[in-house]
């Protein structure tokens, strides 16, 4: 390990078998190895060394380890994923902090650090340097969206009050929220290789699990929304979803779902309605989630940030009507 010792984890240890189960927070806050608030230190060795502990309990004692309140160590293994820049593994530990605390402390959990990251709370919130960087990254998308939408304007305050606290009390809900703002900072990672890529072309896989992801995303909010065909049977597919009479009362009908190639579906992008945004998040999720070997069309940075766009702009259209109107 880097920041326990021997000696120092041979500590914890003797006091792991010593532990009574409800002390798990003390036992957390004295041998994990934290990090900073205002600057990034070390993140890697943090990390590593808060999973290996993890391990050492496990293996030590696994039904104390299952028993054991263990959200703090997961919230920081995932607020140090964010420092990594390893944005899965932050999902991952986030969603399992606030499990932790679902499952140890009762109603209070939403007040704990887990959920106020969820509610990008800075007020005050031990991460905020990252709980910022989300926060200006959604802004940025709101008020793009807002500009395009001829919608009532969505302000960041509304979007965490009215769609973010209110979605958060399931496991699944929850699964959707972080994996939203982990498609926002993927976003910017991105762009960065799209710039440095090589003058002889790159591997556009990254690209296109990003644009997949955000599919995803979509497709997993409307079967929450509407979980079941007219006639009682679970949806399965996106194309289930529109064709439902309760998703066409909301948001009509005529949303493409398939394309032979991405240049189809961008060039299927002729303006920033509803109809667009649907069309081109279905043709994504559909086009991508069956090849990673496609038509490369991000020689342009712009090809690839009309697509995102339009896959953040079908998000909001439906969080604006189902949350936020």
């Amino acid at each position: 390990m880097n920041f326990l010792t021997d000696p120092l984890v041979q500590l914890a240890l003797h006091h792991f078998d010593n532990l009574n189960v409800a002390d798990g927070d003390w036992f957390f806050s004295t041998f994990g190895p934290g990090n900073l608030v205002n600057a990034t230190d070390r993140p890697h060795e943090r990390f590593d060394d808060y999973e290996s502990l993890l391990k050492l309990l496990q293996e030590r004692n696994q039904q104390k380890y299952e028993q054991i309140h263990k959200g703090t160590p997961f919230f920081f293994l995932s607020w140090l994923a964010f420092d990594l820049r390893n944005y899965e593994k932050a999902l991952y530990y986030l969603d399992a902090a606030i499990s932790e605390d679902v499952k140890n402390a009762g109603a209070t959990w939403i007040n704990l650090p887990g959920a106020q990251f969820l509610k990008l709370s800075t007020q005050p919130h031990v991460a905020e340097r990252v709980i910022k960087n989300i926060r200006e990254l959604l802004t940025r998308h709101l008020d793009r969206f807002n500009s395009i939408s001829s919608l009532a304007p969505i302000n960041l305050n509304d979007f965490v009050a009215k769609f973010i606290t209110n979605f958060m009390h399931n496991s699944s809900s929850r699964t959707i929220i972080s994996a939203f703002y982990v498609f926002l900072l993927e976003h910017t990672e991105r762009l960065v290789e799209l710039r440095l890529k090589s003058t002889e072309g790159s591997s556009i896989g990254p690209i296109i699990s990003h644009l997949f992801s955000g599919g995803l995303i979509f497709e997993s909010l409307l079967k929450i929304l509407y979980p079941r065909k007219d006639n009682g049977d679970p949806v399965k597919t996106l194309g289930d979803v529109f064709y439902t009479s309760t998703f066409q009362t909301d948001f009509g009908k005529g949303f493409q779902t398939s394309a032979i190639s991405l240049k189809e579906v961008l060039d299927g992008i002729v303006d920033n309605s509803l109809l667009t945004a649907f069309s081109t998040t279905a043709r994504v999720r559909n086009t991508t989630g069956h090849n990673l070997v496609w038509d490369n069309i991000f020689d342009s940075i712009a090809n690839y940030e009309s697509i995102m766009n339009q896959i953040v702009n079908a998000l909001l259209f439906v969080i604006e009507r189902k949350f936020i109107r």
